[in-house]
């Protein structure tokens, strides 16, 4: 393991925290800008989808539901490339990919097919550039990893504003087909970008390696099979499941799921990503219940969004505290927000619904550029990517589970009121 963003040639060094690695958080602005904040402009082409194709909302609202999905849900699979073929290599592939999911759209002609293109293949391409460009940022940081997160992240929520009134230019001056063709030009620069993410080969990752072939060489028929005639098979089915673990142990740090700490953080994060979206898709309708017009509600969300901007911006100004560590921080953080939400229902009014929208987005927000330093001091800074893979994953589940099963609770909540 240890063979994220390494560089062949040199010998290893500690993270620099600082120097060209600005230059990697500048790489992770763009980055973050062309996914997450083409991501969260989509929604201008919906209704135009929705009209030409003659399907429901629900039916046009389920591409933004894959690539979501598909950005976590591989985000091992991105983990495990950058291991096996270095981050630079990975992050400009997926920005290849995701412009050609825009580029293939040119010829849809169902719906289907933006469900292939716009969907699966953006957010394939999105899951390799972003969660690999994140691990490497943790890779050049130590005390500076904060910021330098702040920095990457914060590049989705400016461009969450910038684009939409963009799209909607272009979908009128050269239709919705030659809007998504400017917009895969617009993605492919993280191609570019992505070269910046220059290879660094950490004393970590030496050690680790050291470490790993000392176990292989204590052990030497755990990655063969015994040369005995007459062999138990319960023997061979373990042989076999040890090479089978060795395999994948080369790609991707399994070891990480061994480790109570790290464990304990996975399931934190899962119930984490399970409520993270919630308040962002049912508050609109429950200011809709308490009489509040059209325009008001929505611009809910928008105050929300300047909460996320002011809340990634500013986190980076946190100080390190020996005794109040990152993962510290992110814990207090999602507490603060899971005790907000406690008096989500006590906000009956329009007044009271911004307030609680601005606060929960300054801590949304804040979440995170911390949730990724988090990952680094758990983890390791030589094992991030199979970290970062590893949670993403388990993010995305709770993602994709939380807004349908509170759902039904939330909207019979709804109906109560009115």
């Amino acid at each position: 393991m240890g063979t994220l963003c390494r560089r062949k040639p040199g010998r290893p060094v500690d993270p620099p925290d600082g120097g060209w690695g600005w230059m990697v958080a500048l790489a992770g602005f763009v980055v973050s800008a062309c996914s997450y904040g083409v991501m969260r402009s989509l929604g201008v082409f919906f209704v135009t989808w929705q009209d030409y194709f003659s399907v429901t909302a629900a039916e046009t609202g389920l591409i933004q539901s894959i690539i979501t999905g598909v950005l976590n849900l591989a985000a091992p699979i991105a983990g495990a490339l950058s291991n096996r073929f270095g981050c630079r290599v990975v992050v400009m592939a997926g920005g290849v990919i995701s412009s050609a999911g825009f580029l293939l759209s040119l010829w849809a002609t169902s719906l289907f097919h933006l469900y292939v293109t716009v969907g699966f293949l953006t957010g394939l391409g999105y899951s390799l550039s972003l969660i690999t460009t994140m691990a490497t940022i943790g890779r050049y940081f130590t005390t500076h990893r904060l910021r330098a997160n702040s920095i990457a992240a914060i590049g989705a929520s400016f461009m969450s504003f910038a684009f939409p009134p963009l799209f909607q230019y272009l979908m009128d001056e050269y239709t919705w087909r030659g809007a998504l063709v400017i917009i895969g030009g617009i993605v492919l620069q993280v191609a570019g970008f992505g070269a910046l993410e220059r290879p660094i080969l950490l004393k970590g990752d030496v050690t680790a390696d050291k470490s790993s072939e000392n176990v292989q060489e204590s052990s030497p028929q755990s990655s063969r099979f015994p040369d005995k005639i007459n062999v138990n098979v319960t023997t061979e089915k373990y042989s076999l499941t040890k090479v089978i673990l060795g395999k994948i142990s080369s790609v991707i740090d399994i070891t990480l799921l061994t480790e109570p700490r790290f464990l304990v953080f996975c399931v934190a994060v899962f119930l984490f990503g399970f409520g993270r979206f919630v308040p962002n898709i049912y508050i609109v309708p429950r200011a809709r219940a308490f009489g509040v017009e059209e325009y008001p509600s929505a611009f809910l969300l928008s105050i929300l969004a300047i909460g996320d901007i002011i809340g990634r911006a500013s986190v980076g100004l946190l100080p390190e505290w020996p005794k109040f560590r990152r993962v510290d921080q992110y814990a207090m953080n999602t507490f603060l927000m899971g005790f907000i939400t406690l008096f989500a229902p006590l906000a009956k009014t329009y007044a009271t619904m911004a307030v609680y929208s601005g606060f929960y987005g300054l801590l949304m927000g804040g979440c995170v550029p911390l949730l990724y330093s988090a990952i680094a001091e758990i983890g390791g800074a030589n094992r991030m990517s199979s970290a970062l893979g590893i949670i993403m994953f388990l993010r995305g589940i709770g993602n994709l589970a939380g807004p349908p099963f509170s759902g039904e609770y939330s909207f019979s909540q709804i109906k109560e009121v009115i």
